[in-house]
């Protein structure tokens, strides 16, 4: 096996920014989101190297599960995702596994944010600032919702980890990469009365939002300024594990023919190094590295994050 190169697939949305498709030279506008590694039935990235171009990622992890997971169950499968906001996003929440299994077919979500870029001033949501189921239900009768947000400031190469059953929501400005379980199931809270480009709301999902809510849920954001030949551990959950690494000269990983990496590269572009073979990757690039591929090397200069799922 090799690093595995995969198209993006973008997707349109209401409060959608332009950094991501002007980095990658995209003329059409409108794409707020951009799914980036995904083997999910709602959609799955397609190799666009070496000898599996062609094929899904879907198809290849059928085809050849241990090769490409390890000892990963494809349950525990990661999706990666850029979100770019010009606006704000609207209120959600993710059901855990029991409760998505049971109403949507489809898995719970954890996910993470690793912000690249944000405009000053920027925040996010992340919980809310009381407890109290009551008091929160009353505020969505009374579309009054804002005042009980829990705000975070938010800047370049912040992170943050969302667990299921927490109220989240990007703020304008931020353009993040989202890190998390492969899971496309969101309940809409609150979308602060917009509409779309036919003068409708959106639908909400209030009763499915009230059964999974946890409103004692907060993250803090951990701030990661950059430091040549700095290794940090953002997150290590029940899902997943990502790890920040700021790379001097080259960055040596492993895998041990037991889990997938993912790679995303935050800051510069690099080189990956394996066996006799080089894969040069771009800024904003992210590579799966299937479990066989073992040991392997980042040269470059930057910042690089390295997520895979516990065993």
């Amino acid at each position: 096996m090799y690093p595995i190169q995969l198209k993006p697939i973008y997707d349109k949305t209401i409060w959608a920014n332009d950094k991501l498709t002007s980095l990658r030279h995209i003329e059409e506008e409108g794409y707020g989101t951009c799914w980036e590694i995904s083997a999910h039935s709602y959609c799955t990235n397609e190799v666009i190297n070496g000898i599996y171009k062609g094929k899904t990622l879907m198809e290849l992890i059928q085809e050849k599960p241990k090769e490409m997971l390890g000892e990963v169950p494809f349950e525990k499968m990661l999706r990666l995702a850029y979100l770019d906001a010009k606006e704000d996003l609207s209120i959600q929440v993710h059901p855990y596994n029991s409760y998505a299994l049971e109403h949507e077919n489809d898995l719970g979500k954890t996910e993470s944010w690793y912000v690249l870029d944000a405009k000053p001033g920027a925040t996010l949501v992340a919980g809310t600032t009381t407890r109290d189921k009551s008091v929160i239900q009353k505020a969505v009768e009374e579309e009054n919702l804002e005042p009980y947000l829990r705000k975070v400031d938010i800047e370049a190469g912040d992170f943050i980890l969302i667990p299921a059953g927490m109220l989240h929501a990007l703020g304008a400005g931020i353009f993040a990469i989202e890190i998390g379980t492969n899971s496309n199931t969101t309940y809409r809270f609150y979308d602060y009365n917009r509409v779309d480009a036919q003068g409708n709301k959106r639908e909400l999902h209030l009763k499915k939002s009230f059964d999974v809510a946890d409103f004692s849920l907060q993250s803090q954001k951990i701030s990661n300024p950059y430091m040549e030949g700095q290794h940090k551990i953002l997150v290590d959950c029940d899902e997943f594990v990502v790890e920040l690494y700021d790379i001097k000269d080259t960055l040596t990983l492993d895998t041990e023919g037991k889990k997938f990496h993912t790679l995303t590269f935050v800051q510069e572009d690099a080189k990956i190094l394996y066996g006799q073979n080089s894969l040069s990757v771009k800024y904003t690039e992210n590579v799966f590295i299937p479990a066989s591929l073992g040991s392997y090397t980042i040269q470059g200069h930057g910042r690089v994050l390295v997520a895979y799922s516990k065993i």
